[in-house]
């Protein structure tokens, strides 16, 4: 799976963007251009599914992929590019994989909250269950354990039947979904008596690759979230994980402060003085909000007769590439315009697929 998302990467790059763009992708990286690019290279399903991917373990991989002549890296841009064989290898690969259930730009965060907050619960109910009041748990977050805490004391009274309720819901799902998923996802539940299986250990078990091992459970996670989420009342013992519904956090408190200003009406270089940042930082926010916000208010920069003059030039390009585009349009505008109708572009995109 690991091979598949990385060749659909860089395939969908096309050579624009280095290793580091998609490092930046799979960790989630909270910044304009990575959002940017998630979205100008129809990627958004990846964003953050790996967070503890680290660099050096990405370009081993890479250059794995380079050894068997998958993808190719110049010396002078060191941009990825599939070869003939790295192109028949993906065509071969998404049969065996696609489609994939991910949406990491969404859901990265409230999977990470649904999951462990699964996991502690289920710890804590096995254990109390079996009159086992004192264990360590195997998370350590402060709203992760409040939340299980005031859980279980809503459900104590009639626990056996929350048991199973939880059980038959959950069944039910991983009956349906890749079995090896499955199996992964059951060994690596903690209970009174027994203790979840690492992700090392599952690779050791399983004989997979350390990376196939987090990907398949993400995925299966992924799967899980969002057949609970659209069908409520068919798991309600299940949808009680799922997260309240709050304020997008792919937007950064910083970019927030600075939306904040503009919506009181304060110009952006009065912004810039207040809250002592660069210019370029206050106009990386503003990108960010309109990456994030399709009803973003663009037109309070750029106007309507400039962003179809930037939009006929990026579609006749078909790249991505700022300077490319800020060349053809020999200078006229900004990065700052090019990257905000750039986001509008996307979302337009976006929505024309729904």
């Amino acid at each position: 799976m690991f091979e598949y998302i990385l060749l659909r990467c860089i395939n969908n790059i096309n050579g624009e963007r280095t290793t580091a763009g998609i490092y930046n992708l799979l960790v989630g990286k909270r910044s304009s251009q990575t959002l940017q690019d998630a979205h100008a290279y129809q990627l958004t399903e990846f964003f953050a599914i790996y967070k503890s991917l680290e660099r050096t373990d990405l370009m081993k991989v890479i250059n794995q992929l380079i050894e068997e002549r998958k993808i190719i890296i110049t010396d002078e841009d060191e941009r990825p590019r599939l070869t003939a064989y790295g192109s028949d290898q993906l065509e071969r690969l998404s049969d065996e994989w696609g489609p994939l259930y991910f949406n990491g730009i969404k859901l990265h965060e409230k999977v990470t909250v649904f999951e462990e907050r699964f996991y502690l619960y289920i710890q804590t109910i096995t254990n109390m269950k079996k009159g086992k009041k004192h264990f360590i748990p195997i998370t350590d977050r402060p709203d992760i354990l409040k939340w299980v805490k005031l859980s279980y004391n809503v459900n104590k009274a009639t626990l056996m039947d929350h048991i199973n309720a939880i059980y038959k819901e959950l069944y039910s799902l991983l009956i349906s979904v890749n079995e090896k998923e499955a199996a992964l996802f059951t060994y690596r539940l903690t209970g009174a008596g027994m203790i979840g299986l690492s992700k090392q250990q599952l690779s050791d078990m399983f004989h997979l690759p350390l990376h196939n091992v987090h990907l398949l459970m993400q995925h299966l996670l992924h799967q899980i979230y969002q057949a609970v989420e659209k069908n409520p009342g068919n798991y309600p013992a299940l949808s009680v994980f799922i997260e309240e519904s709050k304020a997008n956090r792919l937007i950064t408190n910083s970019a927030q402060k600075t939306y904040l200003l503009i919506k009181q009406g304060m110009d952006l270089e009065t912004i810039s003085e207040r809250r002592r940042l660069k210019m370029s930082t206050i106009h990386d926010h503003i990108v960010e909000m309109a990456l994030v916000q399709s009803d973003f208010p663009v037109y309070l920069f750029v106007s309507e007769q400039e962003i179809e003059e930037i939009s006929q030039v990026i579609d006749e390009l078909q790249t991505n590439k700022l300077k490319n585009i800020y060349d053809a349009l020999q200078g006229k505008f900004d990065y700052f315009f090019i990257r905000l109708v750039q986001a509008r572009m996307q979302h337009q995109k976006s929505e024309a697929k729904v």
